[in-house]
């Protein structure tokens, strides 16, 4: 950019150089006509001292008339002597411009190249940040992606972990009620069969007593005397030798 504000002066000094030449040959193609004007006036400025005002004034008219014109038509542009027509002058434009044009692009040529350089470097530079940008994002996509993976894998894990302990503590616990149920019923079965025995026990002293007691009311009835006192004790030594 420093080259190009460097080089517009230039072009634009050159450019007026070129057209400088252009603009000096109509100048000189139309200065006659403003010194012609002058001496055609002159001759008639001369005659009008012995002529009378009508005559001054018709050749002041005459003058004004020619000199109209003369500037309405326009002085042919002259190159090397030779004048040019409309085509001709419409070429030589056209020539300068060209010459412009390549001169300027001339100049131009390698600060405009050295710019599109940069602005290409810049551009690939860029495209190239954008791209490592786009493999960072990805790579850290996947990072992300791996992660969850892990994460879920961990938590299924997890899960399945206590699921597992879960069903064991559960498995624990329903053998530890049916062992303790299996001791209830265990102590429960010794009570009653303890009960029962003592129960029997109760039962067969009670049937004992009432035999003794039976047997007693008969013996008496039946014997009295010291042989029904010898009945009972033996009776009652032989009920308690059977028990």
């Amino acid at each position: 950019m420093r080259i190009l504000r460097l080089l517009t002066p230039l072009a634009v000094t050159a450019a007026l150089a070129l057209g400088a030449p252009a603009l000096r040959a109509q100048e000189h193609g139309q200065a006659p006509v403003h010194e012609t004007q002058p001496t055609e006036a002159a001759p008639a400025h001369e005659a009008g001292h012995g002529e009378t005002p009508a005559a001054q004034g018709e050749g002041h008219a005459a003058a004004g008339h020619d000199a109209g014109h003369g500037g309405a038509h326009h002085t042919p542009l002259k190159l090397f002597g030779m004048e040019l027509e409309r085509g001709g002058q419409f070429l030589v434009q056209l020539f300068n411009f060209a010459l412009f044009a390549g001169i300027l692009f001339f100049l131009l040529k390698g600060a405009l190249s050295s710019a599109f350089k940069a602005r290409a470097r810049e551009l690939e530079d860029k495209l190239g940040q954008a791209e490592r940008e786009r493999a960072e994002a990805d790579a850290q996509i996947q990072e992300l992606e791996a992660r969850m993976a892990g994460l879920q894998a961990e938590l299924e894990g997890i899960m399945a972990k206590a699921g597992a302990e879960a069903e064991a503590e559960k498995a624990r616990i329903i053998q530890s009620a049916q062992a303790e149920a299996a001791q209830i019923r265990a102590q429960t079965k010794a009570e009653i069969d303890f009960q029962k025995r003592a129960a029997e026990a109760e039962l067969r002293t009670l049937v004992a007593e009432l035999a003794v007691e039976g047997a007693s009311r008969r013996l008496q009835e039946r014997v009295k005397g010291e042989v029904a006192a010898q009945v009972l004790d033996r009776s009652i030594q032989q009920v308690g030798g059977a028990q």
